[in-house]
């Protein structure tokens, strides 16, 4: 599930954006002059109509898996929006039958709680319910998944002018917990950091370093996920949850006016998380701006 929206952002501040930076006028989650692009594995802080999809493909211990991901959100107001997402995976592992097919379906709602334009901060709450048996048999699960998330993000560009050069740098965050219907499931502690460097800021509000396409559109990335279980003993150790797992992701996003392509190795973060570096796509359809005034409108507001 992710959330992205420009247009009810500080007008003026990103009108400013918008003549200095055209090609990235438009793309997702803005608080002043700074643009957040979608992060690929966890959600942005900005609500919005968007359509993404993301694959990865991972490997421990002889176990390959890879995940198609789709995802679909809308704005009901300029601050409020609702999304459904799903995903498709593939599970290979020796001496095994290969497994294939659909996981549950997700609902969300998003709210923006906030945007501090001269400060460069934004923040969002939202709730998510992955739907029981809404998947294929066998891939699925037979319970569903409430989880609350709060998302924020924070740019440096009010730094002094004395380190000019740390101002493209910003990072962006979320935190949730899965807390399943079946009590003999584990709820599990989802949280993920992300530290960037703007080179579109970089040339357009601190030095024009002379950088040409594709460069100039480019975010150099690292995300940090990581998942624990926060249950009782006994439920952690039944599920094989008692390791903290995740992954460090270094790659790039190049941020464009109607789309973003982003690319990130997946660099298990202790074994318990695997032994393979694995691999991750995204692609991110801003359609506020592909279809301004249809899809891409609020319903309301």
């Amino acid at each position: 599930m992710r959330h992205h929206h420009f247009g009810r952002f500080g007008a003026g501040l990103v009108v400013s954006a918008a003549l200095i930076m055209p090609a990235v006028t438009w793309a997702h989650a803005v608080a002043g002059m700074r643009v957040f692009p979608a992060t690929l594995s966890f959600d942005d802080p900005g609500v919005a109509n968007e359509f993404s999809t993301n694959y990865s493909q991972i490997k421990a211990d002889g176990v390959t898996t890879k995940n198609l991901a789709f995802a679909y959100a809308k704005t009901i107001t300029p601050k409020f929006g609702l999304s459904i997402a799903s995903d498709y995976n593939w599970i290979t592992q020796p001496g095994q039958p290969n497994q294939s097919g659909w996981d549950n379906v997700t609902i969300g709602a998003a709210y923006q709680l906030f945007v501090n334009g001269p400060h460069e901060a934004i923040g969002m709450l939202a709730v998510s319910d992955t739907l029981a048996n809404s998947g294929s048999g066998g891939m699925d699960s037979n319970f569903s998944t409430i989880s609350p998330e709060f998302a924020f993000g924070k740019g440096f560009g009010d730094l002094p002018w004395s380190v000019k050069y740390l101002r493209p740098l910003a990072i962006s965050g979320a935190i949730s917990e899965d807390m399943p219907s079946d009590s003999t499931q584990p709820k599990m502690l989802n949280w993920g950091l992300s530290l960037q460097y703007s080179i579109p800021y970089l040339q357009s509000f601190v030095k024009d370093v002379g950088l040409g396409a594709p460069f100039n559109n480019m975010v150099p990335i690292v995300e940090y996920t990581m998942s624990q279980c926060v249950d009782s003993y006994s439920v952690c150790a039944s599920s094989g949850s008692l390791d903290r797992t995740g992954s460090m992701n270094p790659g790039v996003i190049w941020v464009g006016k109607y789309y973003q392509i982003g690319v990130e190795a997946q660099i298990p973060a202790n074994r318990a998380s695997g032994n393979h570096v694995g691999i991750l796509l995204g692609i991110d359809v801003y359609l506020d701006d592909v279809l301004p005034h249809s899809l891409g409108a609020p319903i309301f507001g």
